[in-house]
C-alpha cells in the first residue's frame, strides 16, 4: 500500500471506530424498538416521523452539507489561516441558525400537510353518506393487513355485493357477496378471515358451493343486520394474499368510511413529527460545525456525536418507555432531546478546539451566495440515497407494515455504509480539496483510487454476505416479543434487495469528492436527478407485485446507475489501471467462494436458529467467523493483498 493510502487508514479507523460504536448502540436501540413495537401501527407512525428529520441528519450529517461547506472553508484556511477562516464559519453558522429556524417555526404548525405528502398511502380511504339507497364503494388491497371500517356511532350498515378482487383475474368476484350476503353481522369483535377465506376462494375463480361456504359463514357472523360496536370494526386479511380491491355498496344512516390502513396511524404520525422536528434544525448546524473539524483534521468528535443519538435512545427506551404506553411519544421526544446534545456538545469541542462558534448578526455576502449556490445541488447529489428511500417511503405508506420492514433493514445494511462509504467521504473530501488545491492532480487522483479499492475490499464481502443469509440476521438481531419471525421473513427480504446496492452506496461516498473538491456540485446533482427518475419508475413497476421488496431493489438499481455515471465523469480522473482491475476481481471472486461456504453452511444451522437466543448468537457467529475465514484467504490467495501490507498498514 501507497504512503497516502496508510495516512487515510489512521483517519478512517478514528472515524470508523466510533462508527462502529454507534452502529452497535444503534442495533441495541433497534433490538428494543423491535421488542416494544414491532411492526405495529405505532412502529409505523414512528418511523414515519423519524425519517423525515433523519433524513436531513444523513444529508447534512453525513457529508452532503460538507460538500459545499469544506472546499470553500478549506480554501480560506489554506489562504488565510485557521483564525481568518473561522470568521467565514462563524457566518455560515448564523445563517443556518436563522433559515432553518424560521423552517422550523413555519413548518410545524402545518405538519399535517407535510406528512400528507411523505405517507399519503396512511390516508388510504373512501368516504360516503349513507342512505337507504346502496352506495357503492370500492378500496384497494394490496399490500393491505386489514380492512378498516369506521361508522357513525351506533347506526345500522348494511352491505350489498361485496367482493374480494384477486389482482389480475377480475372475474373472482364476490366472495365476500357469497360469504357475508344476506343479514348477517359482526358486533364489536375482530372478525379473522384468515385461511377461511382463502378456504373459500376456489383459484380458479369460482366460490365454492354448498356446505364450505356454510361453515364459513356461521364461523364468522351471527344473523342480522351488521351493527358497528363504538363505530368500527377490524377485519385482518390473510398474510401474503393476492386480494387487489374490495368492492360493494352500503346502505344504512349516518358516515361510513372504509379504510386499508389503520385509520390512526396519520394522526399518530403527525403527532410524533411535530416532536421531532427540531432535529432538522440541529442537526444541520451539528453537519457545520462537523465541517469545521473535519477540514482541521479533527475527525474524533464529529464521528463520536452520533453515539449521543442512540445513547439518549437507550435511556428513553430503558428508563421510559418499557412503563408506559406511549412508546412512540417518548421514541419522538428522545429523538429531539438527542439533537440538542449533540449540537451542545460539538459546540463545547469547538469552542475548547479553540474555534469558538457563536451566534452573530448574519451577513448575506458573497461568501454566503456561495456557499448556498453549491448547496442546494450538493445535498441534492451527495444525499442521493436519503432521496431515493423517501421516494421509497411514500410508495411504502400504501402497504402497512412496510415502512417498517424497510427501516429495520435499513439499519442492517447501514453498518458497513457507515463504517466504510461515510468515513470515506469524510476523509476524501478534505484531503483531495488539500492536493487540487495545491496543484498535486496525480497524487489526488491516486488517492481516490485507493480509496475505492480498501472501500471494496470490506463492502464487496459484507454485500454478498447480507445476499445469501438476511433472514438469519434479522432472526437474531430483533425476533422476539413484538417482532415475529413473519417480520423477520419480511425484513431480510428487503435487506437482501437492499445488499445488491451496498457497494453502489459506497462507491457514492468515494467518487462524489472527486466532483465536490473542485466546487462543482451541479454535475453530481444532474446524475442525481437521473438517478431519482430511475428509482421511481422502477419502484413504481415493481411495488404492485412485489411489494416493499420491490421497493428496495429499486433503490439497488438507482445506486448503481449512479455509481456508472459518477464514474464516466471521472474517468479520466479515476483511472483503474490492470493492476487495479486485478485487486477488484480478485475480491468478487474471493466474496463469491465465501458465498459458496455460508450457502452450505446454513442449512446446518438452520435448526439453531429457532431456538433460544444465545443458540442463536452462537449460529450466527460461527457463520460470519467462516465467512471472515474463507475470504481472508481467498483475498491472500489470490494476491488482493498481502500479510505484509495488512502489517504495514496497521502499523500506520
Amino acid at each position: 500500500m501507497s504512503p497516502f493510502s496508510i495516512q487515510m487508514l489512521r483517519s478512517l479507523m478514528t472515524i470508523s471506530g466510533f462508527t462502529l460504536m454507534s452502529r452497535i448502540l444503534g442495533f441495541a436501540r433497534d433490538i428494543l424498538i423491535a421488542r416494544f413495537l414491532g411492526a405495529t401501527v405505532v412502529a409505523d407512525a414512528f418511523f414515519a416521523a423519524f425519517r423525515f428529520p433523519n433524513m436531513f441528519r444523513r444529508i447534512f450529517g453525513e457529508g452532503a452539507f460538507n460538500s459545499a461547506f469544506v472546499p470553500l472553508f478549506g480554501k480560506r484556511v489554506v489562504e488565510g489561516g485557521t483564525q481568518s477562516a473561522m470568521g467565514f464559519a462563524n457566518n455560515a453558522f448564523s445563517v443556518l441558525f436563522l433559515v432553518l429556524g424560521v423552517l422550523t417555526v413555519l413548518l410545524i404548525p402545518v405538519m399535517a400537510f407535510v406528512m400528507f405528502a411523505v405517507v399519503p398511502g396512511f390516508l388510504s380511504k373512501v368516504d360516503t353518506s349513507l342512505s337507504d339507497t346502496p352506495k357503492e364503494f370500492e378500496v384497494t388491497l394490496r399490500g393491505a393487513r386489514a380492512i378498516y371500517f369506521e361508522s357513525s356511532e351506533g347506526s345500522a350498515v348494511k352491505f350489498h355485493d361485496l367482493s374480494m378482487i384477486e389482482r389480475g383475474d377480475p372475474e373472482v368476484g364476490k366472495v365476500l357477496g357469497e360469504l357475508f350476503g344476506g343479514d348477517t353481522q359482526a358486533v364489536g369483535e375482530t372478525v379473522t378471515i384468515e385461511s377461511v377465506l382463502d378456504d373459500a376462494l376456489d383459484r380458479s375463480g369460482e366460490v365454492k358451493e354448498g356446505e364450505l361456504v356454510e361453515e364459513v359463514k356461521s364461523r364468522i357472523f351471527a344473523a342480522g343486520t351488521w351493527n358497528f360496536q363504538d363505530g368500527s370494526l377490524r377485519i385482518p386479511l390473510p398474510e401474503d394474499h393476492d386480494y387487489a380491491i374490495l368492492s360493494g355498496s352500503v346502505s344504512g344512516s349516518g358516515e361510513f368510511q372504509v379504510f386499508r390502513n389503520d385509520p390512526g396511524a396519520f394522526d399518530l404520525t403527525v403527532k410524533f413529527s411535530k416532536i421531532t422536528f427540531i432535529y432538522l434544525l440541529c442537526m444541520a448546524l451539528v453537519a457545520h460545525l462537523s465541517g469545521v473539524l473535519t477540514t482541521l483534521k479533527k475527525f474524533a468528535a464529529p464521528a463520536f456525536s452520533p453515539v449521543l443519538l442512540n445513547v439518549v435512545f437507550l435511556i428513553g427506551l430503558l428508563g421510559v418507555v418499557q412503563f408506559t404506553d406511549a412508546k412512540g411519544e417518548v421514541l419522538a421526544w428522545c429523538v429531539a432531546i438527542a439533537g440538542v446534545v449533540q449540537l451542545g456538545v460539538l459546540w463545547a469541542v469547538c469552542r475548547r478546539a479553540g474555534l469558538p462558534i457563536a451566534l452573530k448578526k448574519p451577513v448575506f455576502d458573497d461568501g454566503m451566495k456561495r456557499l448556498f449556490i453549491l448547496m442546494g445541488p450538493g445535498v441534492i447529489a451527495a444525499g442521493i440515497q436519503q432521496i431515493n428511500l423517501l421516494i421509497s417511503g411514500v410508495i411504502a405508506s400504501f402497504q402497512q407494515g412496510a415502512i417498517s420492514y424497510l427501516y429495520y433493514s435499513d439499519r442492517v445494511y447501514q453498518l458497513p455504509l457507515g463504517m466504510i462509504g461515510i468515513a470515506f467521504g469524510m476523509v476524501l473530501l478534505p484531503e483531495i480539496t488539500r492536493l487540487l488545491k495545491s496543484g498535486e492532480e496525480e497524487t489526488a487522483s491516486k488517492t481516490m483510487v485507493s480509496g475505492l479499492e480498501l472501500a471494496m475490499i470490506v463492502t464487496v464481502p459484507a454485500a454478498i454476505a447480507l445476499m445469501v443469509i438476511p433472514v438469519e440476521i434479522m432472526s437474531v438481531l430483533f425476533e422476539r416479543d413484538n417482532f415475529t419471525a413473519s417480520d423477520s421473513l419480511q425484513t431480510g427480504r428487503a435487506l437482501g434487495a437492499f445488499a445488491i446496492g451496498l457497494p453502489g452506496y459506497v462507491l457514492i461516498k468515494v467518487l462524489q469528492p472527486g466532483y465536490f473538491a473542485r466546487e462543482d456540485t451541479k454535475t453530481p446533482m444532474w446524475m442525481a436527478g437521473i438517478t431519482v427518475l430511475v428509482n421511481i419508475v422502477v419502484s413504481l413497476a415493481l411495488f404492485p407485485f412485489y411489494g416493499h421488496v420491490g421497493l428496495a431493489f429499486a433503490t439497488s438499481v438507482a445506486a448503481w446507475v449512479n455509481v456508472f455515471l459518477l464514474w464516466f465523469g471521472l474517468r479520466n480522473f479515476v483511472n483503474l489501471k490492470r493492476e487495479n482491475w486485478r485487486r477488484l476481481i480478485g475480491m468478487v471472486i474471493a466474496s463469491s467462494v465465501m458465498a459458496v461456504a455460508l450457502w452450505f453452511a446454513r442449512p446446518i444451522l438452520t435448526p439453531w436458529m429457532s431456538e433460544a437466543f444465545w443458540q442463536k448468537v452462537i449460529a450466527m457467529s460461527f457463520l460470519i467467523g467462516l465467512g471472515v475465514v474463507v475470504y481472508a484467504f481467498g483475498v491472500l490467495a489470490l494476491k488482493v493483498t498481502s500479510v505484509r501490507e495488512l502489517k504495514v498498514a496497521f502499523r500506520g
